[in-house]
């Protein structure tokens, strides 16, 4: 009677399969990973985009509560002369921004310019103490400058005019100090009106590729102004 023979595998052809199968397995989950960042980074740019177009709306559709503000003098908002005229963005540091609502005193005698920068100035304006808050970059990304690229930071008011309606938008020219609090006023003239300022967004090591940016354009009057430049085409 002739033996019984039983095909399998030989521990040579295991061993290579296994290795074979885990090589495949690592290369899935590192592509799997690298998309997930990369998804990640995108969305801190479209979240960064986003933030800033809502600074217009806040502007536009402003609700003028009764709330006692120390910079009104203690009055109340919407029943006294102090009124609420925008909003300030300024980054704390490369990664996190400050965004303040802005208020004003409308003056005893109106000043005689139709200009939007004039009637600007005679309100005095000041960062309210009231409806401040911190937004921080999604996922560790920051704000950089385009080449040479080094970290930044930025100062952009938006104001609505008391004279013509329109939203007006005053970014400053530092980008290694920001704007403070008491210092608001200096933000205010037509040479800040034509400023832009171009943002990219490092994700400090999430993944490889190139970045992209978040621009402000100059003379911005609505969401539209601000805008996104993809990695291939930032200038980052």
């Amino acid at each position: 009677m002739m033996p019984n023979k039983t095909a399998g595998f030989t521990i040579i052809e295991t061993m290579l399969f296994l290795g074979i199968t885990a090589l495949l397995i690592m290369g899935v989950l590192v592509g799997a990973g690298t998309s997930i960042n990369v998804q990640r980074y995108r969305d801190s740019v479209s979240s960064l985009q986003s933030i800033l177009q809502n600074q217009f709306s806040e502007v536009s559709n402003v609700s003028n509560d009764t709330q006692a503000d120390p910079a009104c003098g203690g009055a109340l908002r919407g029943q006294s002369d102090c009124v609420i005229l925008g909003r300030f963005v300024t980054s704390i540091d490369s990664k996190t921004l400050s965004i303040k609502s802005i208020v004003g005193t409308i003056p005893a005698i109106p000043v005689a310019s139709t200009n939007d920068v004039d009637v600007l100035k005679s309100y005095n304006i000041q960062v309210s103490a009231a409806n401040s808050e911190n937004y921080e970059l999604e996922w560790g990304s920051s704000i950089t400058s385009q080449a040479p690229s080094k970290s930044i930071v930025f100062s952009m008011l938006v104001l609505r005019s008391p004279a013509s309606g329109s939203i007006r938008t005053f970014v400053s020219d530092n980008t290694t100090t920001p704007v403070l609090d008491g210092d608001i006023g200096s933000l205010v003239k037509d040479t800040n009106l034509a400023r832009s300022v171009t943002m990219c967004v490092d994700s400090n090591g999430l993944f490889t590729g190139g970045k992209a940016s978040v621009i402000v354009t100059a003379n911005a009057t609505s969401p539209s102004g601000i805008e996104t430049l993809g990695e291939g085409t930032s200038g980052c």
